[in-house]
Parts: C-alpha cells; sequence; structure tokens
C-alpha cells in the first residue's frame, strides 16, 4: 500500500464527518474533492481504505471488476467471510457466479415486470395518502415513506399481513447496524439478518410444496443453465430485496418531499406538469441525497488510479454522494432543479455496470406513484421543520421529518 494520510483530513468513515447537517457533509466532500481525486484515510480498527470522490473515478472502479473486486465485501469494514456468503448475496460477488445469480432474479425486476404491478403499487399508494391527517403535523417517514416498500416488498414475495411487522423490525435492525451504535459504517444487526435468513427459508420451503402467485414461488422454482437458487442463494436475496430495496426507497421518498418543500419554486413546476418532470424530478433527489452514499471494492492487482498508487488488496471505497456533487460533470451541483439536463447521470442506482441495481425500475415506479397519489389527494403536503438526519455513513438518511398535509398548493 501506498498513500498517506493527513491529520488535517476529516476520514468520511468517522462519526465527526457525519455528525452535522447535509450542507456540511456536502462541503466536507467537496474539500476532498479539491484536494485529490483519491484520498488515504486510516481507520482505527482496520488497514485504511481509499477515498475515490471524483465522478470520473468511480466509474472507473465500478466499470473495471476484474480490477475492483466486490467479493471481499461491499462495505468501509471487513465483514467475515461467513456472513458475506448468507447475507450478502450477490453484491458481494463477482463474475461468473454474479452472473449466474443475477440471470435467475432479474426477470422480476425487468420494466415490464414492473410494469404489471403498477396499479397494485398504486392502490397501496393511494391508501397511504388516503390516511393521512389533514392540518396536523404528523412524521412523514413512518407514516409514509416506511409503508409504501415494505407493502410492495412483502406482497411480491408473499409475505402474509401478519408477518410484516416482523419484518419491517428486522429490517430496520439491519440498516441500523443492530441498534447498539451510535454511528454506523455498514449494515450489521446479527439478530434482524439471522430472522429475515430464517423466515425465508421457511417461506421458500412452503412455496416449493404450495407454490402461489408471488416472486418467492418464481425464485424457488425458476431454472437458469439447468440450475434453480439454492436455499442460501435464496435466503440471501430476500435479506438483501427487504433491506436494499426496503431502505432506499423510502429514504428516496422522505427527501423528495424535503427537497421539494424546501424549494417550492420546484415543487410548483413539478405539479404544473407532473407527467412531463416527475422522471427527472426522481434523478435529482437521488442526485442531490444520493441515500446510498457509498460501495467499496478490493484491489485484486497493483493499480494506479486518480494518480494514487493502489497494492493488491487495499480497499477502494467510491463515495456516489461526492461524485453525484462533482462540479466538473454537474453545473451549480449544490442546486436543487429538476429541470436540470444530466440529472440522469446520477450514480445513486450505481454506474451501469454488473451491479447496477437491480430494482432501479421497482424504486422508480414506488417514487412516482406514491408522489402522485400524495400531491393528487394533499396539493399542500410540505414539511414544518428540519429534518432529523441518520447517523450513518452507509444510508445518507432522514430517521424523521415532520410535515403538514392539505388541499392548498
Amino acid at each position: 500500500m501506498t498513500g498517506s494520510a493527513s491529520e488535517r483530513i476529516i476520514s468520511p468513515a468517522t462519526r465527526v464527518f457525519w455528525d452535522r447537517s447535509f450542507a456540511d457533509r456536502r462541503a466536507l466532500f467537496e474539500g476532498l474533492r479539491q484536494r485529490s481525486p483519491i484520498e488515504f484515510h486510516t481507520e482505527t480498527d482496520g488497514p485504511g481504505f481509499w477515498s475515490v470522490v471524483g465522478y470520473d473515478d468511480v466509474l472507473a472502479v465500478s466499470r473495471n471488476p476484474e480490477v475492483f473486486s466486490s467479493a471481499k465485501g461491499f462495505t468501509i469494514d471487513d465483514v467475515p467471510v461467513e456472513i458475506l456468503e448468507f447475507a450478502m448475496s450477490m453484491i458481494a460477488m463477482d463474475n461468473p457466479r454474479h452472473q449466474h445469480l443475477r440471470g435467475i432474479v432479474q426477470s422480476a425486476f425487468t420494466a415490464a415486470s414492473v410494469r404489471g404491478i403498477a396499479e397494485r403499487v398504486r392502490g397501496y399508494a393511494a391508501q397511504i395518502a388516503a390516511d393521512l391527517p389533514r392540518d396536523t403535523v404528523f412524521d412523514f417517514v413512518p407514516e409514509v415513506a416506511t409503508r409504501l416498500p415494505v407493502q410492495v416488498i412483502c406482497e411480491l414475495l408473499g409475505i402474509p399481513e401478519r408477518d410484516r411487522p416482523m419484518i419491517l423490525a428486522a429490517a430496520a435492525d439491519v440498516i441500523s447496524g443492530g441498534g447498539d451504535q451510535e454511528f454506523v459504517t455498514a449494515p450489521g444487526g446479527a439478530a434482524g439478518l439471522g430472522q429475515i435468513y430464517g423466515y425465508a427459508l421457511e417461506l421458500g420451503e412452503k412455496r416449493k410444496a404450495d407454490p402461489g402467485d408471488d416472486l418467492t414461488s418464481r425464485l424457488v422454482s425458476t431454472m437458469v443453465d439447468g440450475e434453480t437458487l439454492t436455499p442460501t442463494e435464496f435466503g440471501s436475496f430476500v435479506i438483501l430485496l427487504i433491506t436494499a430495496g426496503y431502505e432506499t426507497t423510502r429514504q428516496a421518498l422522505a427527501w423528495a418531499l424535503h427537497l421539494l418543500s424546501e424549494h417550492p419554486g420546484q415543487k410548483e413546476l413539478l405539479l404544473a406538469d407532473f407527467p412531463g418532470h416527475i422522471d427527472n424530478t426522481i434523478d435529482e433527489v437521488i442526485r442531490f441525497a444520493s441515500p446510498v452514499p457509498y460501495m467499496r471494492r478490493t484491489a485484486t492487482v497493483d493499480t494506479e488510479i486518480g494518480g494514487a498508487h493502489i497494492a493488491a488488496g487495499d480497499k477502494v471505497v467510491m463515495w456516489y454522494l461526492s461524485a453525484n456533487h462533482d462540479e466538473r460533470v454537474f453545473d451549480d451541483p449544490d442546486r436543487f432543479d429538476i429541470t436540470r439536463p444530466n440529472a440522469g447521470k446520477q450514480l445513486g442506482f450505481g454506474a451501469k455496470d454488473i451491479h447496477h441495481c437491480l430494482g432501479v425500475n421497482l424504486a422508480k415506479l414506488e417514487l412516482r406513484v406514491m408522489l402522485e397519489e400524495l400531491f393528487t389527494a394533499h396539493p399542500g403536503l410540505h414539511t414544518v421543520g428540519e429534518p432529523e438526519l441518520l447517523l450513518s455513513a452507509f444510508v445518507n438518511g432522514i430517521a424523521s421529518l415532520p410535515a403538514r398535509a392539505g388541499d392548498r398548493p
């Protein structure tokens, strides 16, 4: 390993970096971009890692999986091999194994497949919007942002209504790192992982014996090259779908309301032509907020990027939050603009590489439909206070968001 750490630079893997406002977090990343496209940071309990903060360099790492591997983990923290094997699914694999498993599950997430469930999603969203209290302050995160993705994913998997509170609690445990830490740089929660995994194995066995019209039944029976998912592969995929699919979508919904409320002119523009602006609005929300701030790779050989010499075995962290605010790609990147012509270049779902988000079509459908139903039923829906941000480097999220619904825009 080569590189030098500087005490003057705040590492993005530390609490002091994230225990501040969103604007200040972005400013720290701006400082890193201006200093160097790639910087080495030490770790208290680890060998250290390289931070990649520029857009082009993030692309270069993402799109070169032979040199920058996912198989040793996707988080800054090193995860035991046994945890990677059962809990992290395709996201912690390289080809050809990754390609094989993705081939089995990806048919359920194509644009055509997602269109097939659009009306069901709209029904859930309409009910959520109808349930909102009028002219009373409520917390948007549990009342709206959490409800839709949990409902959609559980419905897709065929998880009965009675089991969904347990699934939600287990997913929250994983995302929070187990709930016993004030600051986290990675998901965790052994109890939550174990609950979801065990439940998935039982559900898979039930659907093998008695198939239904749900994703679980399809996944346990679909064959590619004469093979189906093993129980371990199915269980780990369910963990990925429930945790990643739930958390990223709910955070994007919360950020969407926060940003549109902070920029009322942008909200007016959206409501004046919702069909014409909503897709670009979603891309701009994802760009601006970057709910998933980073992913990690590990160098397989000695290499160089951004002028830095990286040794085989070094951890390389791609900071999407920084890349999505790279001023060399996005003009005035701290301006929230739903008409931004290149908002679609955002890397919030990945870099169109082999690990590009499998559920991107589903996530965009949920965001599009939920926002439409909300603003149709409550044109005056807006936040009434500052968001409470999660203290996490792995999820750039909103823990609580006070809001008020009403008829008037």
